[in-house]
């Protein structure tokens, strides 16, 4: 075998090592090697590394832009190549006999930028390709798919260029495909391969046959830019023979049987700002480190977008990088000033919107409305006003959208999303087809917030499916409040105001404060702006359970107080009832404990009253840990094993977690650790089943609580861990510092 290849492998080997200043008994230990010495051999180019390997070593040498993958690659070309001309030292006189060589070289492919940046995982899978061609594999298909402006054909000739380096080196063809036909494509192919237009069939068939034949034996790369279709790149794939085919579309290309993929995204953070830096300079990219941050952003990190920004400061070297990123903050004017020359973000995006069919078009338009991140085919049929099933796939299809990272949801880039929204400005029943995902949204999260209640209503697949839904719309849903708090009409004021009395339990739940927090100051806002007061007590009542999760008592204080005066002002007995106990629990956490009891004791009694029996049930558990902390032990216990009455009759098993908790609590306090233990295992099979968060993770405290009091040092550590991450999670700060001092003491009785 030709060491040269290996002799560049080895050395870029060596060179990573010692720039990272690493020995090799050093290095064999970061890749978990029991010995050093296969390294030595891989360095001095005397054994070719194995894949993994490689793998390791630029992962643990911070080596980005898979450098070593491609030299393995090369490597492997050349013994490849090597071994086919001993097997068949005849070839190339049979290719000469056959057919007359061309009288020029064929080397088609543009040039490609020299800024190019990221993709080494796709590079890496396309010269792979090329490797296995030139094992004898080949043809091998690449298809490289992508959203308008991702970088495919960029990608496509830089992976050829490459490939021409690791041996396929007897022609270069790059065929911008488009709208032209298969039998035009054969006839350019063909006379670049010689054949006199005297010589050249009519028929498809025949054309394709003829390309076949001459590229027989031929070591090349054929680049099929911008496919429209499977049956335009099918008439022109080679037969069997070492030609690496890489097929760039907006579509997705199904139908290609046997190809391998290369989906494009966005480019990450660190290689879209490399990008910008090469185009404008390292010194000015230097100067101004937050602008080159924000220019990427707008431009969403899409290759396209950021090249055209970068041209534009580079076209005007007297700009400076925060004028573009200011002139960016426009969303309005974004895509206007995404343009250098005839490079521009909206014609790329235009190109696809035109080749879809007008139900796919429509539906791309009115996804501009949707206010979450991701969405799914029932936001996208609300929106269209019928099944949107097929409209997704057509849109999926011409990577218009992308999947989302939850499976069944989809997501628009940021840019496409303002090309679409210049769209909508056309569309006459955009207003329609708001109202229609607004009154969607505010149903289906009214309905799974009611099945998260004391008395869950009826919610198809159950609870568990009611807080997935809720999980994966609450960005949706914090969008359409916040959609419903800008607009004037008053259609949806209704509608937000019984969502703030049933989502609070779905948030409670989260810990999602900040959003409870958002939602109730808007709904307060439409409130007042409507004159109802009983909407803005819910809203205060909603907001002050929002602080207590933040910690902010006093903040919480003030809303109960201010949710109190419209409570009664509006007749609302029940609320006004609520809102005074949960004034217990903001004097509770002043340390006010005397106060605190007063008011839970007090709001015991007016839900007796009112017969609200979860009311009662809840205030009595409270008032357990008030009585707790004034010493009131037996007090405390005896409104334990009530609230545990109460809630077991009602049939509330999140409630009865709740108080054997507490219990739980009560017991540690008092050293009574068996029955501590017992109780935290009751409770903590229950919040774990409910999908509690911030139950779970208190729970797991007070386990580790009473399994340390048992002596059980090790599993008391285990059980404190879970309870670090979880108090962590939950924001519950200072009994992540008790759960943080107990872990280091059990590890110090243990040690």
């Amino acid at each position: 075998m030709d060491r040269s290849a290996l002799a560049a492998l080895g050395a870029a080997m060596l060179r990573y090592r010692l720039a990272r200043g690493l020995s090799l008994r050093q290095l064999a230990a970061r890749l978990g090697m029991q010995g050093h010495g296969g390294l030595s051999d891989y360095e001095k180019g005397k054994r070719l590394a194995p894949a993994d390997l490689i793998e390791r070593y630029e992962e643990q040498l911070q080596i980005t832009d898979g450098e070593l993958s491609a030299l393995r690659a090369a490597a492997l070309a050349e013994r490849a190549t090597r071994r086919s001309d001993a097997a068949e030292p005849s070839a190339a006189a049979s290719t000469s006999a056959n057919h007359e060589a061309p009288a020029v070289t064929i080397a088609e492919l543009p040039a490609a930028p020299a800024d190019f940046q990221g993709r080494s995982a796709e590079l890496a899978t396309v010269l792979a390709a090329a490797a296995d061609c030139l094992a004898g594999q080949g043809p091998v298909t690449v298809v490289v798919t992508g959203q308008p402006g991702a970088g495919k054909t960029t990608l496509a000739v830089r992976a050829a260029q490459q490939a021409f380096r690791l041996g396929l080196r007897d022609a270069q063809f790059f065929v911008e495909l488009g709208a032209a036909e298969p039998d035009a494509v054969l006839r350019r192919l063909l006379r670049a391969l010689g054949v006199p237009d005297a010589q050249l069939p009519t028929e498809v068939d025949e054309a394709a046959a003829m390309f076949r034949s001459r590229m027989t034996g031929r070591r090349c790369v054929l680049v099929l830019d911008n496919a429209r279709d499977e049956a335009q790149v099918r008439a022109l794939l080679p037969g069997p023979g070492p030609v690496l085919v890489v097929v760039t579309s907006r579509k997705r290309l199904t139908g290609l049987a046997g190809a391998r993929r290369v989906g494009l995204g966005v480019l990450t953070v660190d290689d879209a700002q490399a990008l910008l830096t090469d185009i404008v300079g390292a010194q000015r990219a230097e100067a101004e480190p937050e602008s080159v941050a924000e220019v990427v952003a707008a431009c969403g990190r899409l290759p396209l977008a950021v090249r055209i920004a970068g041209n534009r400061l580079a076209s005007w070297p007297d700009w400076s990088i925060a004028h573009l990123a200011e002139l960016l903050r426009d969303e309005q004017n974004r895509l206007g000033r995404l343009t250098a020359g005839d490079l521009a973000v909206r014609s790329a995006f235009a190109l696809s919107y035109r080749e879809i069919p007008p139900v796919a078009g429509r539906l791309f338009r009115r996804l501009a409305l949707t206010p979450g991140a991701d969405f799914d085919v029932q936001a996208a049929s609300a929106l269209l006003g019928e099944p949107a099933e097929a409209a997704l796939e057509v849109l999926a299809g011409a990577s218009l959208i992308g999947l989302a990272a939850t499976p069944g949801r989809y997501r628009m880039h940021d840019l496409l999303q303002l090309y679409a929204c210049e769209l909508l400005q056309e569309d006459a029943e955009r207003d329609k087809a708001e109202n229609s995902l607004l009154c969607w949204v505010f149903e289906q999260a009214r309905r799974a917030a009611a099945a998260l209640s004391p008395e869950p209503a009826d919610y198809p697949g159950g609870r568990s499916a009611a807080v997935a839904w809720l999980d994966a719309e609450a960005g949706t849903l914090l969008g359409a409040v916040r959609r419903t708090r800008e607009r004037t009409d008053g259609e949806y004021d209704a509608l937000l105001g019984e969502l703030t009395q049933l989502i609070p339990w779905y948030y409670d739940l989260r810990c999602r404060w900040s959003d409870m927090i958002e939602v109730a100051d808007h709904a307060r806002v439409v409130a007042e702006r409507s004159g109802d007061l009983a909407a803005r007590a819910f809203a205060y009542s909603m907001l002050s359970l929002g602080q207590l999760g933040q910690h902010r008592y006093r903040a919480a204080l003030a809303s109960c107080e201010l949710g109190l005066a419209d409570a009664r002002a509006a007749g609302l007995a029940a609320e006004e009832a609520e809102l005074f106990g949960r004034m217990g629990l903001a004097y509770e956490g002043l340390g006010q404990y005397a106060e605190a009891e007063a008011r839970h004791a007090g709001h015991a009694e007016q839900c007796r009253v009112l017969g609200d029996k979860f009311g009662e049930a809840a205030a009595v558990g409270r008032r357990s840990h008030t009585l707790q902390q004034l010493g009131r032990h037996t007090e405390a216990a005896a409104c334990l094993k009530l609230a545990l009455k109460m809630r077991s009759g009602l049939g509330d098993e999140r409630g009865v977690a709740m108080a054997e908790y507490r219990f739980s609590a009560l017991r540690n306090h008092q050293g009574n650790y068996e029955e501590a233990l017992l109780r935290a295992q009751r409770a903590l099979a229950v919040f774990e089943a409910h999908d509690d968060q911030w139950g779970t993770a208190v729970t797991h405290y007070e386990l580790g609580r009473a399994l340390a009091g048992l002596g059980r040092l090790r599993e008391a550590a285990a059980a404190y861990r879970t309870a670090i991450r979880g108090l962590e999670e939950v924001g519950e700060w200072q009994r992540l510092a008790a759960a943080t001092a107990a872990l280091a003491d059990a590890r110090s009785r243990t040690a």
